[in-house]
């Protein structure tokens, strides 16, 4: 073989030209810190055969123009080729030699430079003038979109100037070849030199505009003046405010330590809000036009050198900036366009894991809140400086949402949850709030008050569960048809220089197609369906990116262009990006006059109030938030008597006034209610509702309202609000939402009204279950279709014992076969997958009367005969496991005749870790000597995922424990692989067995100590190190994840750790180094001694008065009835094990962190 190898290489030798003669030599890259490496000039070369998409030309221009290759810091002047094609180098060769920077450098492979199917020679020529010189790192790496390749291993080398020949290779080279790709975690930077892609002047740009008949369009704003603009604002005197989001993609200052293939990266710190943040390139800019010709001819800088600001609010006195993390409050008391001082944080803990979907498109509701969006590729945990505590756990959500935040009040809330990619916010003249969507089948969402949409619109994987894990359902978006993705921006636009028929209507920004869409919403009960009209506006020019868009003052609609070529974020990390460019414009008809009054500033309330039915969106929302800041007294009755003469959408304008001057009190609300536009009834509720409670007399009339209410929107609102309210009003104006059988085919409603009694299951239950004391509430059609299902499943899921009484209180309540089958099947879901636990006897008397209940139901009611079968089944290795494990405790719990015999059967030769587990857990009940003795003789055979539920099963019995004992003094068990938390039980024997544990253990008992210093060197090791979480999800998963859930994996044995603070260190490492410092609350230790003689321990899974429930170290529940326990006492002592990152490397250690930091979660 090696014969037939080296005749190869001669042969490739040949081909070359004569000035290749000489003959390569192996290398490895890169090479240790102490290697010897050579001087001069020299080749280093691989070889590479990439996925076919990388180098298919015509297809998905995505992925063929987002290869990079990256050069960790070398100090040696380098030059890189892909066949011969040279992408870059830095530094310089003799004559005039220069060393590289020792800065990492990132080159884009141009489209073509790669071949399909072949292997691609990588040739990079160094100058090394005296051995210092070095690849770093882990060597070079190719990336794509999704996929990286690290060239770390073997390569080849020569010495000499020659040029590298660029061949391609038919077939795989002897050696320095690699295919193996995998998901793209490497750390991102911005790069020297950025690639900006193909651009046309301002001009040319304009001159591609395709455009409906009877529009017209107009440049208003280009670069210099405006580049990457992603939010525009207006001001009282009709004044544009730009943000300019240059910034993006690199937060200023910082550097990434970890990321995943999604581009969501974690990095080394938080950035300080301005002015101690590091500056960056990001602006807000005001434009004006002074002589009300339509051109913007003043332009001033408002603030600069700012990180990650993406939109500007002028409002109360200043101008708000979102500047992720923070939103940041500027005053400018006066006016001139100056700061008056250092920005106010007003919340700070927002997440920018990937800077394209931070927090986004603050604008101000009608309410007088700043409503602001959060994308899907982000998480928050907001606070409020100043007010909530150093230390606060702020309020946590992960991923796409909708937020707001009241100036005055200082209330900081999610408005709604899910959604799409959220990039903007428009609510329309009835304060409806929509947003666009960055994947297909829909326009966009429209949200309602506390509704809960599912993240992406689409099932979760990439992203985390829902908040709720018992909504069993969420609102949906807008359906549109066969909709390719996507709708970016909408708005609905009002304005009086657009097209009549446009007015109310949805205008979508699709920048990846370089068009706007009209689309006709269609009412669907309390939401919509939109319709797609045309494309008016198509513009052919590549870089036409449109990505924010808003109703003017002057009534046309102004466009936010991006303008780069390349528009994917991925791109734009791989510093594919423009950040000179941008552009704004101007559209209308061409037959409408725009409105010169925009200056509102000078009116008086007298003339504001007529505004409020003004035709353009603009004025009578800004006359409203005028109106609210100034809060004239006097004000207060005309703007009263306003409402109350207007009978359309000028008396929703004067609502919103009058609220926000603070004159909406209970009287004036409850005489809206009455009110013939719909939508004034319904923002009655919502104002109300959001003091979180309702006077006696208003709620009364709003309960009245719900009995009657004819709109389908008025209705979803009183559901919208009463999620807010305590119990007893909510859960009756549910109730009386829910007798209304008009909505049992609502897109909305049916699930708000479940949302709101699922918020008082956990810790009202009974007040929930009092509804259905009433037959004829099982009889109502909502209930029927959309309640009851979900209400048994949320029972049965939560899985305590009172929980599962509650489930026998619906059953026994049901007046009708058909309802029970309806509850049956919520409590068949709730369990699918799992074994079923142990009932309580009011349950099993229910599920008796099942026509044909299954065997282990059977079981549990004493059924002889389906006890014998019962035992065969469990003993049969060829039946499903968790049909094998829910019988064992079922036959258990009601102690079967035989068990014993079976299940030691089962332990002797069963290899299922499940089925061997829970078998372990039923023989703990028989004191048998001749058990431990059968257990200690097989603990070598069991897997090893078994064993610590055997190592359990022996510590809980004095006898059994010896044996324990004996096995790991003759070297048969290992110490380490005893936890602890046995250890501890071991010592709770008392006696010799006592003794014998201390010898062996001498610290246990004891209070740990040296862990200040280990949680030094762990912190000093990953605090700002970089790490790969796709790495780290490897070692979790060995060595968390059988106790504790991250997103989606790992076991209930533990606390969740998805919300937990993962993201600080201080709180982190202790938790993991030192256990037993600070244990969280529901998770103490507690040991429980029964008369039988036997010692369990675990945490308290649940408690009744029959039961107490112990859940173990090893996740089996261990059942005692109250009746048995001797004593009972919790230990100071953590059940996770100390010494959980030994053995783990300096960089498994930053790879474990990488992942354990993350997010959102990580998908292979």
């Amino acid at each position: 073989m090696s014969l037939l190898r080296s005749a190869c290489f001669l042969t490739l030798l040949a081909s070359w030209p004569s000035a290749w003669a000489r003959e390569w030599q192996p290398t490895t890259v890169p090479l240790a810190d102490g290697a010897t490496r050579p001087n001069g000039v020299g080749w280093y070369r691989c070889w590479v055969m990439v996925p076919d998409n990388w180098a298919t030309l015509g297809g998905r221009d995505l992925w063929v123009e987002s290869v990079t290759l990256t050069i960790d810091s070398s100090h040696a002047a380098h030059e890189a080729l892909i066949n011969g094609k040279r992408l870059g180098g830095a530094g310089s060769f003799p004559p005039n030699a220069k060393q590289s920077d020792g800065l990492a450098k990132r080159y884009k492979v141009p489209p073509g430079g790669l071949v399909k199917g072949k292997w691609n020679e990588l040739a990079i020529k160094v100058f090394n003038r005296n051995g210092t010189g070095r690849f770093r790192g882990h060597g070079p790496s190719i990336q794509g979109y999704f996929l990286e390749c690290l060239f770390s291993g073997e390569w080849e080398y020569r010495p000499g100037h020659e040029p590298a020949p660029g061949q391609v290779l038919e077939s795989k080279p002897a050696r320095a070849a690699y295919d193996q790709f995998h998901e793209a975690s490497r750390v991102l930077f911005e790069a020297q030199t950025l690639v900006r892609g193909d651009r046309l002047s301002p001009r040319e740009s304009l001159a591609r505009f395709d455009l409906e008949d009877g529009l017209a369009i107009e440049t208003v704003l280009h670069e210099p003046l405006v580049t990457q603009p992603t939010h525009l604002s207006f001001d009282v005197r009709g004044r544009l405010w730009v943000s300019h989001y240059v910034q993006y993609p690199y937060p200023a200052g910082l550097r990434q330590i970890s990321r995943d293939k999604y581009y969501r990266a974690k990095y080394d710190r938080q950035p300080k809000p301005p002015p101690h943040h590091t500056p960056g390139r990001s602006r807000v800019t005001v434009h004006m036009d002074t002589d009300g010709d339509g051109t913007y001819d003043t332009h001033k800088v408002f603030a600069d050198k700012l990180g990650l600001a993406n939109a500007a609010l002028p409002g109360h006195g200043g101008v708000w900036v979102m500047h992720t993390p923070h939103l940041l409050f500027y005053p400018d008391s006066n006016g001139d366009d100056i700061p008056d001082g250092d920005p106010v944080v007003h919340l700070a803990g927002f997440g920018f894991e990937d800077t394209h979907s931070v927090a986004n498109g603050i604008t101000w509701g009608p309410d007088g809140w700043l409503y602001g969006a959060q994308g899907s590729t982000v998480s928050c945990r907001v606070t409020r400086p100043g007010i909530d505590p150093p230390g606060a756990a702020g309020v946590h959500f992960e991923g796409c949402m909708v937020w707001r935040y009241h100036p005055r009040s200082r209330e900081f809330e999610i408005f709604a949850e899910g959604g799409g990619n959220v990039f903007g916010l428009e609510f329309d003249a009835d304060g409806r709030l929509f947003s666009g969507h960055n994947g297909g089948g829909t326009r966009g969402f429209h949200y309602v008050q506390s509704g809960l949409y599912l993240k992406q619109g689409k099932s979760p994987g990439k992203f985390g569960p829902p908040d709720n894990p018992f909504a069993f359902g969420e609102l949906p978006m807008m359906p549109g048809g066969s909709i390719p993705r996507f709708s970016h921006n909408v708005i609905a636009v009002n304005g009086s220089a657009m097209p009549g028929a446009w007015q109310g209507r949805l205008l979508g920004a699709d920048p990846l197609h370089h068009h706007l869409v009209l689309s006709k919403r269609v009412v669907r009960g309390a939401s919509f369906t939109t319709r797609d009209i045309g494309f008016p506006v198509k513009n052919s020019d590549v870089a036409f990116r449109p990505v924010y868009m808003a109703n003017a003052p002057d009534g046309s609609l102004l466009i936010a262009d991006f303008y780069e070529r390349y528009i994917a974020h991925g791109q734009h990390y791989q510093s594919q990006i423009d950040p000179t460019s941008g552009r704004i414009y101007r559209l209308q008809a061409k037959a409408k006059p725009r409105v010169a009054d925009t200056d509102l500033r000078a009116k008086t309330d007298e003339q504001l109030i007529p505004l409020l039915s003004h035709p353009n969106k603009w004025h009578r929302q800004t006359a409203v938030r005028l109106l609210g800041q100034r809060a004239n007294e006097a004000t207060t009755d005309k703007l009263r008597k306003w409402v109350k003469a207007e009978t359309g959408r000028a008396a929703l304008h004067g609502l919103w006034a009058l609220h926000q001057v603070g004159g909406l009190d209970d009287a004036s609300a409850t005489g809206l209610l009455e009110h013939p536009y719909p939508h004034v009834r319904a923002w009655a509720v919502r104002l109300r509702g959001d003091e979180r409670e309702l006077s006696a007399g208003f709620f009364n009339a709003v309960r009245r309202l719900a009995q009657r209410e004819g709109h389908p929107e008025v209705r979803s609102q009183i559901a919208g609000t009463a999620i807010r309210l305590p119990r007893d009003q909510a859960l009756n104006l549910a109730t009386e939402l829910l007798r209304r059988d008009v909505d049992v085919g609502d897109p909305f409603i049916p699930m708000q009204c479940w949302l709101v009694i699922e918020r008082y299951c956990e810790h009202d239950r009974d007040a929930v279950l009092e509804l259905f004391r009433d037959a004829m509430f099982y009889r109502q059609p909502m209930v029927e279709r959309h309640i009851l299902e979900r209400l048994m499943r949320r029972l049965a899921a939560r899985g305590r014992q009172d929980d599962f009484i509650g489930c026998a209180a619906l059953l026994k309540n049901a007046p009708t076969q058909g309802h029970r089958d309806r509850l049956m099947a919520g409590f068949s879901k709730a369990l699918e997958g799992q074994a079923l636990p142990r009932l309580p006897d009011e349950l099993l008397e229910q599920l008796r009367r099942l026509d044909n209940p299954p065997l282990v139901l059977r079981v549990r009611l004493g059924d002889s005969a389906a006890l014998g079968q019962a035992l065969q089944v469990i003993g049969d290795a060829a039946r499903p496991a968790k049909d094998r494990v829910e019988l064992i405790r079922a036959a258990s719990d009601v102690g079967a005749a035989g068990l014993q015999q079976a299940l030691l059967r089962l332990v002797q030769r069963e290899t299922d870790t499940g089925v061997l587990s829970a078998g372990l857990l039923a023989l703990q009940r028989f004191g048998d000597d001749s058990l431990g003795k059968a257990v200690a003789g097989h603990y070598a055979n069991f897997p090893e995922a078994a064993r610590p539920a055997a190592v359990s099963f022996l510590a809980s019995r004095p006898a059994w424990s010896r044996r324990l004992l004996a096995a790991v003094e003759s070297g048969r068990l290992a110490k380490r692989d005893v936890p602890l938390a046995t250890v501890e039980v071991l010592l709770g024997h008392g006696g010799e067995v006592a003794r014998q544990s201390s010898q062996l253990w001498p610290s246990a008992g004891r209070a740990a100590t040296g862990q200040a210093a280990e949680i030094a060197r762990v912190r000093a090791l990953v605090e700002g190190r970089t790490g790969s979480p796709y790495r780290g999800r490897e070692l979790f998963m060995q060595r968390c994840a059988a106790c504790h859930k991250l997103f989606h994996k790992g076991g209930r044995i533990g606390p969740n750790l998805t919300h937990y603070q993962r993201d600080d260190l201080d709180t982190l490492l202790p938790a993991i180094l030192d256990p037993s410092r600070e244990i969280r609350e529901g998770f103490e230790h507690m040991q429980v001694r029964t008369r039988d003689g036997r010692l369990i321990s675990g945490f308290l899974a649940d408690r009744t008065d029959k039961l107490l429930i112990l859940r173990g170290i090893d996740g089996g529940d261990a059942v005692v009835k109250q009746s048995q326990v001797e004593s009972s006492k919790v230990s100071p002592r953590s059940l996770m094990p100390e010494g959980l990152l030994a053995g783990l490397s300096d960089q498994q250690l930053r790879d474990f962190f990488a992942y354990l930091r993350i997010a959102q979660p990580v998908r292979d």
